[in-house]
């Protein structure tokens, strides 16, 4: 079965990591979708978030990685994909994601599935590497991101 786990992985943690993980043990094909919202300001280019998310993942062979800009739900219509994989890390995670369930019920037919990333990663969110970023701590951030994609990360000119 053909899944799909879309967001904006800016940058990619390893709570995304882990929900990839726990949906590639359950799904024949996990399509990790990088949304690029145009009216977002991101930390990271597509490019650059693209390469984050590909050095971060590459060790899961059943994984297709795709740069998009659009709704997801087209690309869901337009790929035969069953199921949405979202993340919920507490309850605040849960109501937005209730939100975005109804909206895919009303555009496609796949159904959501939800996973909460490994224990240890529960506390993990990009805005925290980001902050860490912005705040020129860039060394607090590996605590929270894949090794590979870290050292890749400090070479960008952000």
């Amino acid at each position: 079965m053909k899944v799909v786990y879309a967001g904006s992985f800016d940058p990619i943690t390893l709570g995304h990591i882990s929900v990839i993980e726990r949906a590639c043990s359950l799904f024949d094909e996990v399509h990790v979708i990088i949304a690029n919202n145009r009216s977002k300001k991101h930390y990271f280019d597509i490019a650059q978030r693209t390469e984050l998310v590909q050095l971060s993942i590459a060790h899961m062979s059943n994984t297709v990685v795709v740069p998009f800009e659009g709704i997801v739900a087209d690309y869901v219509n337009a790929n035969d994909v069953k199921a949405v994989i979202r993340g919920i890390r507490n309850s605040t995670d849960l109501e937005y994601e209730l939100q975005l369930e109804q909206y895919m019920r009303s555009t496609t037919k796949a159904d959501t599935v939800y996973l909460s990333p490994y224990v240890k990663d529960t506390q993990t969110s990009s805005s925290l590497v980001r902050m860490f970023l912005q705040s020129n701590k860039t060394e607090l951030a590996q605590a929270y991101m894949h090794r590979d994609a870290y050292a890749r990360m400090v070479t960008f000119t952000v």
